[in-house]
């Protein structure tokens, strides 16, 4: 369909497009949950396993992230070229799979191996997510689509906490109605296979209601001999503007995997909680919060965009850089688990404004035909380096340099501090080339 006939076209019905926006946040949560359960498990993983921090730390990071970031580019081009809702709901059944198949480890390649093919089904949900979005809803509105999209990240952290910890509880109960199956498995494999199951549940509904929009903005790509060559051109015009929005969201999703990673070890060694009464407590804090976090990102992008400021996304990010620096470190070194839980709070608020500023800003600044490939680019920085880095740091601050046994917290606020820190700076940096790629974006009628 040419770029005239999809724009004359009204858009779709906002009920249903609001509907798959909700199947994408369940999907986004349920990535989440499968993504950092496994940080309420750190204790029992190490023991059975017989494990390192740093070895944890590459499992929660590296591991996931490795083919999280290699498959993000080749499913870019399908997403760009092919229908994307069949990519988001089979990703999904992928990933899925992959943490049920943890359950099944006995060995830190096992685990490593599930953890690979996790990243490699979550690899669609974000690229494919934000282009069905931006075509289910105009400009205006985007942002708030965004903003109720990455509530699932938080959502997600909520159910992870939530029911990693009655899973952790049921776990023993669980095995003894089916002594014979899972009688030879531990506590947490058995959390594994519990919470790995939903998602097959979803991706099968998603199959079922989900219809595709019609692209709008530019001509698709359907179709056309693949290139690297519109995309490079792409990424060299508006260089300035995407480094500064990746680059900043990599030091606040850095910042994020190594809280979601380590901050429940870290009330286990400094706090001496239990890791039921841990994942309570996160829940209970981080979740409203998170969710408020997500809403407000999305008013306050279109408020900024009201009141003319074209570094609306660039500004937003930057304040959340500023709440990880401060709040972030401050909870770290919290004397009590009730001040930390305080900090908490605070980082909390600010959880998913960086990722909905920056799909909001990618999607504003890229035609159509290029939208799959660039969130792509964004995908694969986010999963090398802010993913990867993020928890592995921390298991290596840990092993090598604050090497005793409250040393988590020392390690956590590092990584809190620097990465805040370095995303200022950078944002700082490109906020007038992101203002130029705006204007050029208002040629092609994209950025209204």
């Amino acid at each position: 369909m040419s770029e005239t006939n999809a724009a004359s076209k009204p858009w779709p019905n906002p009920v249903y497009a609001w509907y798959v926006v909700a199947l994408l946040v369940m999907s986004y949560a349920l990535g989440v949950v499968d993504r950092i359960v496994i940080g309420l498990l750190v204790k029992p993983i190490k023991a059975d396993l017989q494990l390192s921090d740093t070895e944890i730390g590459i499992i929660q990071g590296l591991a996931f992230a490795l083919f999280y970031s290699l498959f993000t580019l080749p499913v870019g081009f399908l997403i760009d070229r092919w229908k994307r809702v069949p990519v988001v709901y089979g990703g999904l059944a992928i990933w899925s799979f992959a943490t049920m198949a943890g359950g099944l480890s006995k060995s830190f390649w096992g685990l490593f191996s599930s953890r690979v093919v996790m990243g490699a089904g979550e690899a669609t949900i974000t690229p494919g997510s934000s282009s069905l979005i931006a075509d289910y809803f105009p400009p205006k509105l985007r942002p708030r689509a965004y903003g109720v999209f990455a509530m699932g990240g938080s959502i997600g952290i909520g159910i992870a906490y939530m029911l990693g910890g009655v899973a952790i509880g049921l776990a023993d109960s669980v095995q003894a109605m089916a002594p014979d199956l899972l009688g030879r498995f531990s506590d947490w494999q058995v959390v594994l296979l519990i919470v790995g199951a939903p998602g097959i549940i979803l991706a099968v509904l998603m199959a079922l209601t989900m219809r595709e929009p019609e692209r709008r903005g530019a001509t698709s790509a359907a179709g056309s001999k693949i290139s690297l060559v519109p995309l490079w051109r792409e990424l060299s015009t508006n260089r300035i503007a995407l480094v500064a929005v990746m680059m900043g969201t990599i030091m606040n999703v850095m910042i994020v995997n190594a809280q979601l990673a380590w901050f429940p070890t870290l009330f286990v060694r400094v706090h001496e909680w239990e890791p039921q009464r841990i994942a309570l407590a996160l829940a209970v804090v981080g979740v409203p919060f998170g969710i408020i976090s997500a809403i407000t990102a999305g008013y306050a992008l279109t408020w900024l965009a009201k009141r003319g400021r074209k570094d609306g996304p660039i500004l937003v990010m930057m304040l959340q850089c500023l709440a990880w620096a401060v709040f972030g470190t401050a909870k770290c070194f919290a004397p009590t688990p009730e001040l930390a839980l305080a900090g908490h709070v605070f980082t909390s608020l600010f959880a998913t404004w960086a990722v909905t500023a920056a799909l909001t800003a990618l999607n504003q600044v890229t035609p159509n035909q290029l939208r799959g490939q660039v969130v792509a680019v964004y995908t694969l920085l986010t999963g090398l380096v802010g993913i990867a880095i993020g928890s592995g740091a921390v298991g290596l601050l840990s092993d090598t340099v604050f090497d005793y046994p409250t040393g988590i917290a020392p390690s956590l606020a590092l990584v809190c501090f620097t990465g805040g820190a370095i995303g200022i700076a950078i944002l700082a940096y490109g906020r007038l080339g992101y203002e130029t790629a705006v204007r050029r974006a208002a040629n092609w009628g994209e950025a209204d």
